[in-house]
């Protein structure tokens, strides 16, 4: 699993995890029939939230509704094959769901609705709650507690926290943290004589460096950086002035995208890096893949770690199709806490009758031993700092050729949840953020000064029908 992308037009995203489309329609079908879901479990004997159940000693088969991002298919088969010797009664089921990022949660709130649940579920550390708030998925603290499962969610890291615990309980397993720092590819700023970045460079300091780094005059193209085009990606622009778009990242009741520093930056990221300062390529430039940091074309990028095997690999350096990059924390801004975006993804229980089996398989994916295998397959984020330290910073060095690793360890130190509650950032986008902000700035129609009053009425609207809903 790993981080939504908006695509461009007539492009498949540069990760497959592409916007995540809850409609209005399929938002409202996970609650219209929430109430028949819970009425089967609870004819099923659905298990209490108190206590840890103990696991089957007969034959065993659990359902696992699995991200089908071509980079976890191998996880997934890897632990089945695993943990069918560890667990000889237990038979696991893996059902992926391709194109993830459009059809993962229609998929998941179809069978919902039909009583036939899966007994674990993939979820991004965002999308989860809406689930918990129907009574849907199995707090797992007394399993935590019991099996002194504590490695996943380490202390004094707010966005994991928040991505794993929904009022005070806990439900999400992490597989992998998630964070975005800025990827560099060496040979423009090598050919133009310009300084590698470092951790400590500031925003002029970054837009000086963008533009010296752009030149659209040849045929073949150069841009200084490879702009992302969608608001979850720009948070981490916008929470770098020391403001936020809501009155609160949990549970918001109050839109404020329109509060100046916000509006300034927005106008930087998402109008004026393609309209007026012309250092990104434009949706157009971009078609058929073309005027990318991974074709040469581009120099920085904003992005995360899933984004490694693009770039260089050990098959794409025997094929010498590779790109030498390293990796930077965010520029500087106002705010010297240098917040950058982080929460953590992984897998969750539904409620049912084999909580407690589903657990075992769950936990083992989530364990030490298990979590290696994810991050070594799929080039992750582990999910505990220990993992982090002493497996893969030193795998990301040998194997992409990433040299300034601590950049991920920091920004996860220093990071801040994008917004959870009731009404899904996937709802917000689709539904707002994309068709009244962030595609009329990119099409250069109107700016952030015209656009973003619209976005806050318009979430606004949908913020007071969810809270008079309650």
């Amino acid at each position: 699993m790993q981080e939504s992308k908006a695509p461009t037009k007539a492009m498949k995203p540069a990760d497959p995890f592409s916007t995540v489309k809850m409609s209005r329609r399929q938002f409202l079908l996970l609650s219209a029939h929430s109430a028949a879901a819970l009425a089967l479990f609870a004819a099923c004997g659905r298990p209490s939230d108190e206590g840890a159940q103990a696991p089957s000693t007969g034959p065993v088969t659990l359902e696992f509704l699995a991200w089908g991002d071509t980079a976890d298919l191998p996880a997934w088969d890897k632990y089945v094959e695993i943990y069918k010797t560890r667990k000889p009664n237990v038979t696991v089921n893996v059902t992926t769901v391709a194109d993830p990022g459009n059809n993962f949660y229609p998929k998941l709130m179809t069978m919902v609705a039909g009583g036939v649940t899966p007994d674990v579920s993939s979820f991004q550390g965002w999308e989860w709650q809406t689930y918990a708030d129907r009574d849907l998925l199995q707090p797992i603290d007394d399993y935590i507690a019991a099996d002194n499962f504590t490695d996943p969610y380490p202390e004094g890291v707010l966005s994991i926290e928040q991505s794993t615990v929904r009022d005070g309980k806990t439900y999400l397993i992490p597989l992998q943290i998630g964070t975005m720092v800025m990827f560099y590819a060496k040979k423009p700023f090598e050919e133009a004589g310009i300084p590698m970045p470092t951790d400590n460079w500031t925003m002029d300091e970054f837009l000086d460096i963008a533009q010296r780094l752009t030149d659209t005059s040849g045929a073949f193209k150069k841009f200084g950086i490879q702009a992302n085009g969608n608001w979850f990606r720009d948070i981490g622009w916008m929470r770098a002035t020391g403001k936020q778009e809501f009155d609160d990242l949990i549970d918001p009741k109050k839109a404020m995208f329109t509060q100046p520093e916000i509006v300034d930056m927005v106008q930087l990221v998402a109008y004026d890096f393609y309209h007026t300062l012309n250092c990104s390529p434009t949706p157009a430039d971009l078609e058929g893949g073309a005027n990318t940091i991974d074709t040469g074309n581009c120099a920085m990028k904003y992005e995360g770690a899933w984004y490694f095997p693009r770039l260089n690999s050990p098959d794409l350096r025997a094929e010498n199709k590779h790109v030498e990059f390293d990796v930077v924390m965010m520029p500087k801004g106002p705010d010297a806490n240098r917040p950058h975006r982080g929460w953590a993804e992984g897998i969750l229980l539904m409620k049912g009758k084999q909580v407690a089996d589903a657990w075992g398989f769950a936990s083992f994916m989530g364990s030490e031993e298990g979590d290696k295998i994810y991050s070594e397959i799929t080039g992750r984020i582990p999910n505990s700092f220990k993992l982090l330290e002493s497996f893969w910073l030193p795998m990301i060095k040998e194997r992409f050729g990433v040299q300034n690793g601590q950049a991920f360890v920091e920004a996860i130190r220093s990071s801040e949840v994008d917004v959870i509650g009731g009404v899904p950032r996937s709802k917000m986008w689709a539904e707002v953020v994309k068709p009244v902000g962030w595609d009329p700035m990119i099409n250069g129609s109107q700016t952030a000064a015209q656009v973003l009053p619209k976005v806050d009425a318009e979430l606004q609207a949908l913020l007071d029908d969810y809270w008079d809903s309650l």
